[in-house]
């Protein structure tokens, strides 16, 4: 089992030095930060499993390290402790309303630091579990193949990418990406998986080739958004839907009527998209799902919505989405639980996968 990573924020040297011994004897890995900006940095790069911050430092103190790193989606659940001389109610009342799990006042007994440790981390690691768990079903759930790769190993994948491949996950752990496709098409996509894993770009979309478990070759269309970063290295989600057939005369004649309302600018209703959907489904009862999908979530999304969709599409981070909408951070969250609640998914990377399987947004 990997040992617990804990960041010391703390300008007594001394200190620090003490405290990372403390837990280096009780099995945690630590690391020393002497200045705020210095422990702000080092939670981005470190991925610390908990945080221990001093109060009193200058320029920047402990409360404002809290507020930058709680407004980042990257460590806003990082647990976090103060460790401070301030034992007045009040600035630990201050401390606690902000949102911190604990507030340590010096000096404190080891047993007691050990003993806040271990238990904000056993409760962080149950709720990230439960997250998982939902997540897990979630992509399950999806009728689209889902899973996670560094650009060749696969790490995680959902039933549907086994149903899609005949695969099992014996054989899946046994192969790399670049096996289930041709080296032809890996040389054609490798530079721009590359680009996604290094962050020189955002999401891309190819049709693809799969080698299926019967030995054939099936027609997908693959989509490669990136995840989590892990100190400058980035996995990468694939979305393997089935290549629609294309070319049917009511479908053709459908685009039509949709082509002409965007372009008079006729503001088309979620019960009118149904509507027309109705109108031109197939005589074999096939509906054209990605189509209407695409309609009515362009009638029901709002300008900025569609902007910060599409600006979260590419990878970008949520400071940057308010800087170049010139809006706030907290109105680019708040507009995302919004996508995130009319889409009905659990997080902002559902909401990407479910724009990126319908075409809401031009990359």
């Amino acid at each position: 089992m990997n040992s617990k990573k804990i960041l010391i924020i703390e300008d007594d040297l001394a200190l620090s030095k003490t405290l990372k011994n403390v837990l280096k004897l009780n099995n945690y890995e630590a690391n020393i930060a002497s200045t705020g900006a210095e422990g702000i940095q080092k939670a981005y790069e470190y991925c610390p499993d908990l945080i221990l911050c001093d109060i009193n430092m200058k320029p920047i103190d402990g409360y404002q390290v809290y507020n930058i790193l709680k407004d980042s989606a990257l460590t806003s659940r990082i647990p976090f402790i103060f460790i401070t001389g301030r034992s007045e109610l009040n600035d630990i009342r201050f401390g606690l309303e902000l949102g911190v799990d604990d507030y340590i006042v010096k000096p404190f007994e080891n047993e007691e630091l050990l003993k806040s440790i271990k238990v904000r981390i056993e409760k962080y690691e149950k709720l990230v579990n439960i997250g998982k768990n939902d997540y897990n079903t979630l992509l399950n759930l999806s009728p689209n193949g889902v899973f996670v790769f560094d650009g060749e190993t696969i790490y995680e994948t959902n039933k549907a990418f086994h149903d899609l491949t005949g695969l099992s996950e014996t054989e899946v752990k046994k192969i790399t990406f670049k096996d289930l496709i041709t080296n032809k098409q890996y040389e054609k996509i490798e530079g721009r998986i590359m680009k996604c894993s290094n962050g020189l770009s955002g999401n891309f979309s190819e049709e693809i080739q799969i080698k299926t478990a019967n030995g054939n070759f099936e027609k997908f269309v693959l989509h490669v958004s990136p995840s989590q970063k892990y100190n400058g290295f980035t996995l990468l989600i694939g979305l393997l839907s089935p290549k629609e057939q294309a070319g049917e005369p009511t479908q053709m004649e459908y685009q039509k009527i949709v082509n002409i309302l965007e372009e008079e600018k006729i503001h088309v209703s979620g019960h009118l998209a149904n509507k027309l959907h109705e109108a031109f489904e197939n005589g074999n009862g096939t509906s054209h799902s990605i189509t209407t999908t695409t309609l009515v979530a362009k009638s029901v999304f709002s300008k900025r919505e569609q902007e910060v969709l599409t600006l979260s599409c590419k990878g970008l981070p949520i400071k940057i989405i308010a800087d170049q909408l010139s809006i706030s951070d907290r109105t680019v969250e708040k507009h995302r639980a919004s996508l995130m609640e009319k889409t009905g998914a659990k997080n902002i990377v559902e909401v990407i996968i479910y724009a990126l399987k319908n075409d809401l947004v031009e990359i």
